[in-house]
């Protein structure tokens, strides 16, 4: 007579696939975003350095100037040397800002570097200031509103959650000096699964004035790494600024 039985291995092979099935499914429960985005700020405030990629999106200016891009070394607190470039008719040419002891220093495309004054330097993005632990991006990530989970995805070669959130104008210019934006922020952040540490943020809205919307992706990257900043006032090439133009 035949045995119409099923071995126990087999069973047991069909229990895992079934069980597999069922935590991998529509119904698996995904990561909550707040919890996302209060791990990503703990994991940031213990960032000492990094590098950044800017994109911007079109209508970004800085001194008059359009910008498209930026790369940056970071080493937090206060010090930070970028490089932005910036649209000059038909030719991209370079601005170069660097804050280091406490002063924010300039270079124009075909200039000297020049020592800004407060009131000058409170014109310019601080880098810097965006990792700073007690007023940057660690403290303001776990405080937007109605954060919602987007799912998996790769930046590089990391796994990490998306989480997408609306941060207030208050919240956003407490990250870099310069004016406040005109209103909320809509931020999409790309959290590492592992080490919680965020790889890419997004922000769009009214960044500039009210009515006009852009965007500026960031991208982060070499964490803790060794960054040297150098004070350009060591240079006999920087110089004082009376009033920085285009």
């Amino acid at each position: 007579m035949r045995n119409f039985g099923r071995p126990p291995a087999l069973l047991a092979a069909l229990a895992l696939m079934l069980l597999t099935a069922a935590c991998s499914g529509p119904g698996a429960s995904q990561p909550n975003p707040s919890q996302v985005l209060r791990d990503a700020g703990k994991a940031m405030s213990a960032v000492k350095s990094l590098k950044a990629d800017v994109k911007f999106g079109p209508g970004v200016t800085l001194q008059g100037l359009t910008l498209t891009t930026a790369s940056s070394e970071v080493q937090v607190p206060d010090q930070s040397d970028t490089i932005f470039k910036v649209k000059q008719g038909d030719f991209l040419v370079d601005v170069r800002v660097v804050t280091t002891g406490g002063h924010v220093y300039l270079r124009l495309p075909f200039s000297r570097f020049q020592q800004l004054s407060d009131q000058q330097a409170a014109e310019i993005p601080n880098l810097a200031r965006l990792f700073e632990p007690g007023a940057g991006l660690p403290s303001v990530l776990a405080v937007g509103k109605n954060p919602a989970y987007q799912g998996t995805e790769k930046v590089g070669d990391t796994d990490t959650d998306k989480v997408a959130a609306t941060y207030s104008a208050a919240q956003i210019g407490q990250l870099l000096a310069g004016a406040s934006p005109a209103g909320d922020v809509h931020a999409t952040v790309w959290v590492g699964q592992t080490d919680h540490l965020v790889r890419r943020v997004v922000l769009a809205g009214p960044l500039l004035q009210a009515g006009k919307d852009v965007q500026v992706q960031v991208d982060l990257h070499d964490f803790n790494r060794p960054v040297t900043i150098t004070s350009p006032a060591a240079s006999p090439a920087a110089s004082p600024a009376a009033s920085p133009t285009a």
